[in-house]
């Protein structure tokens, strides 16, 4: 793989684009496609031989594609441009068809600039015909390793330059993103939030609730969280079960309710049943009835202390309940509330899109789930799924935190069943 200069331009097939996403929109590039990929595309967001996540990224694409269609230029397939493919007496495919197109733009217009980006190995090996290694490029899968956080292991010659240019970007952080420091032996020394000015102290005292008593972090991660919840207006957290998201999400919510920091709790919640289990069907009563028969009723009772207090709290409208089928249209401005999105990895972007877009600026937001190994339904997962398009937009935003908790507190037995 070659370094780019500036005059090359890529030519992507349709394989590397579906990795890409709206990645390669957000960059800004200008690049290359053939014909034969729209053509893909249409037939792959239909199709029932390609999975939930593979469909979606289609749809996706042919709308960006729409929406900007100054970022790219279509190559026209003809059959002239299967010249190359004759003369090397390979077979006529849409991958080789594509790799036709590309060679013709190469030769024809932009001699010695075009350099053909694909994932697929076989016609990675084909392109080595015309391109040769220098002139390919591969697309590198998004790992999604965004942890809101960054640990770094420091001897002391390091550690000593660190703290004498506090306000150097060293690690390269994003606005709102945490630094941990560690020794040699790795110990944690020390932690910091990046503001784009300077490495600050973090704030995580504890807090109380009459609800939820003391609580205090446990290990350096729930530390950051503490510090997010403290200083920004939006705060995403996630984690595995048992790691203390929800305990702390809500008990840092409802000790602002009980000091008049906040006028009420509002829960968007997307009552999905767990992946594997067998549905209950019907449940009799009121919206709030169901709800609290529900998931996000099981979490609320156990965090709150019983449905007598959560039914207490939701009498005096201090803890609204408001599911995503009841959503669009809702407005917070002005009802100083804090907003909690539970088990947001079981969310849409198109969902957790129009979450956020109901919080108000009198509001601050939490949302909360585990989007590595508890997504219910395949429709929520893969480029689809709302907690990785958030992470994504939201960061580096002056505003918005994001924390990874990784140990369980829970039991030993809910520590041992993660291993499951």
């Amino acid at each position: 793989m070659r370094m780019m200069s500036n005059p090359d331009i890529k030519f992507y097939d349709t394989c590397s684009l579906l990795l890409m996403g709206d990645r390669l929109f957000d960059s800004g590039e200008k690049f290359l496609i053939s014909s034969i990929t729209f053509s893909e595309l249409e037939y792959i967001k239909t199709a029932s031989n390609k999975d939930l996540d593979t469909k979606y990224s289609a749809r996706l694409l042919l709308r960006l594609f729409e929406q900007y269609p100054d970022r790219y230029t279509v190559v026209i397939h003809t059959t002239n441009n299967e010249k190359w493919i004759t003369d090397n007496e390979l077979e006529i495919t849409n991958d080789t068809k594509i790799l036709s197109d590309a060679i013709y733009y190469d030769q024809k217009v932009r001699p010695d600039e075009v350099v053909f980006v694909t994932n697929d190995l076989a016609l990675k090996h084909l392109a080595n015909i015309y391109f040769g290694n220098g002139m390919i490029d591969s697309v590198l899968e998004d790992d999604d390793s965004y942890t809101g956080y960054v640990e770094v292991v420091a001897d002391d010659e390091r550690l000593a330059s660190f703290y004498q240019e506090i306000e150097h970007n060293w690690w390269n952080l994003k606005v709102g993103q945490y630094l941990v420091l560690k020794n040699t032996e790795g110990e944690i020394l020390d932690a910091r939030c990046w503001t784009g000015e300077e490495h600050r102290y973090l704030k995580y005292n504890a807090f109380n609730s009459e609800h939820f008593g003391k609580v205090k972090p446990l290990d350096i991660y729930q530390k950051l969280l503490f510090d997010s919840l403290s200083n920004n207006t939006i705060t995403m957290v996630k984690g595995p079960a048992g790691s203390g998201k929800t305990l702390i999400s809500l008990g840092f919510l409802a000790g602002k309710l009980e000091r008049h920091e906040i006028d009420k709790i509002i829960v968007f919640c997307n009552t999905v049943a767990t992946a594997d289990a067998a549905k209950l069907g019907f449940y009799p009563g009121t919206k709030d009835e169901k709800l609290l028969d529900s998931q996000i009723g099981n979490l609320l009772i156990s965090k709150f202390g019983g449905r007598i207090a959560v039914e207490h709290l939701m009498n005096e409208e201090k803890l609204i309940l408001l599911p995503f089928s009841d959503l669009r249209g809702y407005d917070t401005t002005g009802m100083r509330a804090g907003i909690y999105i539970s088990e947001a990895q079981n969310l849409s972007r198109t969902l957790i899109k129009l979450a956020l877009q109901r919080v108000g600026n009198d509001c601050i937001c939490i949302i909360d789930g585990d989007e590595k190994s508890q997504v219910d339904m395949v429709q929520y997962s893969g480029n689809n799924n709302g907690m990785r398009r958030v992470s994504k937009v939201y960061r580096g935003e002056p505003t918005y935190g994001e924390v990874q908790l990784n140990n369980i507190y829970r039991s030993r037995i809910a520590e041992i069943a993660e291993k499951i």
